[in-house]
């Protein structure tokens, strides 16, 4: 259940490219891609070759699609959702690495012990983002979805998340990592593994401003955060914000 919850992902949709490019089941993560470092930490790419030969498809024609008509030097409108200058810097982004949206279903969430350990609820989309880098550095986000069991470029932006993303390396420790996204409580998370093979978790930004937990982002920046802190909170913001869509 992916309702209620988007964060801006795809602040460019574009459905109507028809970017069906072919892909088989579900990728295998695979070192594809040079990893992104900040500092001596490098986030590690979670896609295989097929589907980044995908993704590398779908980037070139949505960005030429997004600058079709615009002056090369023409500078994007305020709040553009890929980070670049002038459009002409579109036809030079290139793909970083990519990783999986996962999440857990509100029913098995709402419904967990309080002792529960997040990462067991946790499943697998088939929805993937690839960072998009201008000169090395986070500019956006591209989408991947399974269409008709192809892979589809079917949006681009979320300028913000991806630095986000990227700045979260060193906190990661080896820079493995799984981005979990709680649609119905509009917060996203990356998960690491902690001591005891138990998850632990950053809290990104609409987490921390989503979520009823005093001090989070004090927590946040000091260290990880257990599923014994967010577990509680998840599951009020998921009950209230289902409840409120019934109204």
């Amino acid at each position: 259940m992916k309702t209620g919850y988007t964060n801006n992902i795809l602040a460019l949709l574009l459905p109507a490219l028809g970017l069906a490019i072919a892909g088989s089941g579900i990728p295998l993560p695979a070192a594809a891609q040079a990893p992104i470092s900040v500092g001596k930490v490098a986030l590690r790419d979670q896609s295989n070759l097929s589907l980044r030969k995908a993704a590398e498809a779908g980037l070139r024609q949505m960005m030429t699609t997004i600058s079709r008509g615009q002056a090369p030097d023409a500078k994007p409108p305020q709040n553009f959702p890929i980070a670049v200058d002038r459009y002409g810097d579109l036809g030079r982004v290139s793909l970083g690495i990519g990783f999986e949206v996962n999440t857990i279903d509100p029913a098995v969430l709402t419904k967990a012990d309080r002792t529960a350990d997040l990462g067991a609820m946790t499943h697998s989309t088939d929805i993937w983002n690839f960072v998009i880098l201008s000169n090395g550095q986070p500019v956006g986000l591209l989408e991947m979805d399974k269409v008709q069991g192809r892979w589809q470029a079917v949006g681009a932006g979320s300028a913000k998340l991806a630095a986000e993303i990227v700045a979260m390396a060193p906190k990661t420790g080896d820079g493995s990592f799984r981005f979990v996204r709680i649609y119905q409580a509009t917060s996203d998370l990356i998960e690491v593994r902690g001591s005891g093979k138990r998850s632990q978790y950053l809290p990104m930004q609409s987490a921390q401003r989503s979520l009823p937990i005093a001090g989070l982002s004090a927590k946040t920046a000091a260290a990880t955060v257990g599923s014994e802190d967010l577990l509680p909170a998840l599951q009020s913001a998921v009950r209230s914000n289902l409840q409120r869509g019934k109204r």
